[in-house]
């Protein structure tokens, strides 16, 4: 077995360092464009209810309206969108159909926004889709509220948590979340692990 020289680390020690580092970009490639989760059946917990909207705020597939949803540790920044169709977790009114979204990324914490110009989401976010949709503007995912807050573009891997939504006459009530509430990766799951 031969002896490994000063000379031989030269070359051994930033080869290993470039391998290892495009192993670790290859995977984290592989991750967010593979191994995002699909929304399932929500599971809820209850909570406080609270007037969101009236149907007639909403007259139009594609209007919303941003909203707080108050938790026992804080408040959750949250959406409420009419939808053409609908959706798991969702709330259906004759042929109105509602969906709430928590607005919290679940890859770093961050707001994201209601993009209602797909052509402008293309430009701000690089995500094209045909219809108006959820984009983080600290690292440019997107969510899909046609697929119930399902991660569609960029570096989160879950959906958006939905809200909970009740119908009572014609006002929009919100009655609980889903959880988990925030799957979020990286350093904010530790900050909101007990949410």
């Amino acid at each position: 077995m031969r002896k490994l020289s000063r000379r031989d680390l030269v070359w051994i020690v930033p080869l290993s360092a470039t391998g290892g580092f495009f192993a670790w970009f290859g995977l984290r490639a592989w991750r967010i464009q593979f191994g995002k989760t699909e929304p399932g059946e929500p599971r809820w917990k209850e909570g406080p209810r609270v007037e969101v909207a009236r149907i007639a705020d909403l007259p139009e597939v594609w209007s919303f309206r941003y909203f707080v949803y108050p938790l026992a540790v804080g408040e959750l920044k949250s959406v409420l969108l009419r939808v053409p169709a609908p959706q798991p977790g969702g709330l259906g009114a004759g042929d109105a159909h509602f969906l709430a979204l928590s607005r919290i990324c679940t890859h770093q914490g961050c707001t994201v926004n209601f993009v209602p110009d797909p052509e402008a989401g293309a430009i701000a976010y690089n995500y094209r889709s045909d219809h108006p949709f959820l984009g983080c503007p600290c690292h440019f995912g997107a969510f899909d509220p046609l697929r119930a807050g399902a991660a569609v573009f960029g570096p989160p891997r879950h959906p958006l948590p939905r809200i909970r939504l009740a119908l009572e006459g014609d006002t929009i009530y919100a009655t609980g979340h889903e959880v988990p509430l925030r799957p979020l990766e990286g350093r904010a799951r530790a900050r909101t692990a007990g949410v």
